[in-house]
């Protein structure tokens, strides 16, 4: 295995391991002008690639959530509704694939391939097994999580739909997630750039002809009388159209994906002929360091679900008008995705590599980029936050109460970065207990406890759910700072 890395390292130094190369010899003194100019370089090339990954999801989702809002408020309801219990099982895969990040990450740090292609290869067997058995879960109680998360009786039937069409298909998608942060583990950002790319576009189009009836469409030519008819056929679906595209969608990434690693085009090779046994072990390690990560993920999305179903309790009008708000603010996450990510190799990398200063400084190095474009972003969102909102519906009242909501969380962009990076950071050292802690302090103890308060004590309706949740950022982004600045995660054994 270590000829093949040798090989795969020569002609694609950008995307491999060998990121580390470009520094190693200049780690000897602690933060050179030179060695600061490299981390950027470093940071910005693991990073751009997962920010174009974050880019396209974000404004194909805005697509995805224009034509669905044009079905009314009741199908936006509805969606949200349907994500909110996906992301919340997603969480924790997503954190099992945090421990195997950091594992291959250390390990490639450390030059021992071998124990990356190991770790990776298990991290698949558990990804599969898991993954039939939740979607037969998810698809068996639908209506019962539907119900659950407070929808009320006009919501409740495209609900159902919804989470019945897109909970079939998770076990692509964790299989996806969890491969994609072995190939960022190893300094592969491009590849669940192009797979998830790919395939939200073809997620668009499938909604074009699902959601829609056929009609035909006259089109006149420009600066002539002449015009065309130009028929579209479409299924008239609506809200079962759009789950079954997002269905279709996940399928694809992750068969992009596989293909990559089955076909020796990535870091991780894989082939039919290896031995796909349990290696309790390794699995032991994945989830030592995963355990943390996907019970402080499980938290998170525990509280965002029981957050959202108080919003869904303020009726569907407002609930509506929260749902398109978090559309827009996740333009913000981009940047926080992308440099969380090149923190998360990084750190581990560095370290494996014994040079836990360099990994100190490409943390730091990694927030203050996405300090600068968030906080550019947070200017937007405080003064012009309609025309985001205008993307999705002209409703009135929804543009109204979304965009107070924009201009709220606008101010706590810069400790979203911090939040959002440092932990990324964190987790690359295996420091996951930590973050653990934090996020319950921050969304249970400040978000949900305050949001619970400020709705029913003070009725303060959806603002108060929104200052709760900026609250909350505010503390989990000081928090992750203060504990990335003690520097205890550097000794961290995993």
């Amino acid at each position: 295995m270590d000829t093949y890395w040798k090989k795969y390292l020569g002609g694609r130094s950008e995307q491999g391991v060998s990121v580390l190369g470009e520094v190693e010899s200049k780690a000897d003194s602690r933060f050179s002008i030179t060695e600061g100019q490299d981390i950027r370089k470093i940071t910005m090339k693991l990073a751009m690639p997962a920010i174009m990954e974050m880019a396209m999801q974000t404004l194909l989702g805005f697509a995805d959530m224009a034509m669905v809002g044009s079905l009314g408020a009741a199908a936006i309801a509805a969606v949200g509704l349907g994500d909110t219990p996906i992301a919340t099982i997603m969480a924790v895969f997503a954190a099992l694939g945090t421990g195997t990040t950091a594992l291959v990450a250390r390990y490639v740090g450390a030059k021992e391939y071998d124990k990356a292609v190991d770790t990776a290869r298990q991290a698949l067997i558990v990804g599969v097994f898991f993954g039939i058995l939740v979607s037969i879960v998810v698809v068996m109680f639908a209506s019962q999580i539907i119900t659950f998360m407070g929808a009320d009786a006009e919501a409740a039937p495209f609900g159902i739909q919804y989470i019945t069409y897109t909970g079939s298909a998770l076990v692509f998608l964790i299989i996806s997630v969890i491969m994609g942060g072995v190939l960022r583990g190893c300094g592969d950002t491009k590849t669940p750039m192009y797979a998830n790319g790919l395939a939200n576009i073809m997620n668009i189009v499938g909604n074009f002809l699902l959601i829609y009836n056929s009609a035909s469409h006259i089109i006149h030519i420009p600066f002539t009388d002449a015009a065309i008819t130009l028929f579209t056929p479409g299924a008239g679906m609506g809200v079962a159209g759009a789950a079954l595209s997002t269905a279709i969608s996940r399928v694809i990434a992750s068969l992009i994906i596989l293909y990559v690693l089955f076909s020796g085009r990535a870091p991780i090779r894989f082939t039919v002929r290896d031995k796909y046994r349990i290696n309790i072990d390794i699995i032991k390690r994945i989830f030592r360091i995963g355990t943390p990560a996907a019970a402080e993920m499980l938290s998170m999305r525990v509280g965002q679900m029981l957050y959202g179903r108080k919003v869904a309790m303020l009726g569907t009008v407002m609930y509506a008008s929260h749902r398109i708000a978090l559309t827009a603010e996740s333009v913000s996450y981009m940047p926080g995705f992308g440099f969380a990510l090149a923190a998360t190799t990084l750190v581990g990398q560095f370290l494996g590599a014994q040079k836990p200063d360099m990994s100190e400084k490409s943390g730091y190095e990694a927030n203050k980029l996405a300090l600068l474009f968030m906080t550019a972003l947070g200017l937007i969102f405080f003064f012009s936050p309609e025309p985001f909102i205008k993307l999705f519906t002209r409703d009135p009242d929804i543009v109204r109460n979304a965009s107070a909501c924009l201009k709220l969380v606008a101010i706590a962009q810069p400790f979203l970065a911090a939040s959002m990076v440092f932990s990324g950071g964190l987790r690359g050292a295996g420091d996951t207990r930590y973050v653990m802690i934090n996020t319950l302090i921050g969304v249970w103890g400040i978000r949900l406890l305050g949001t619970y308060i400020l709705i029913d004590v003070f009725h303060l309706g959806l603002m108060g759910a929104w200052i709760g949740m900026v609250s909350d950022l505010f503390v989990r982004g000081t928090l992750n700072a203060l504990r990335f600045r003690s520097g205890k995660w550097k000794y961290i054994k995993i």
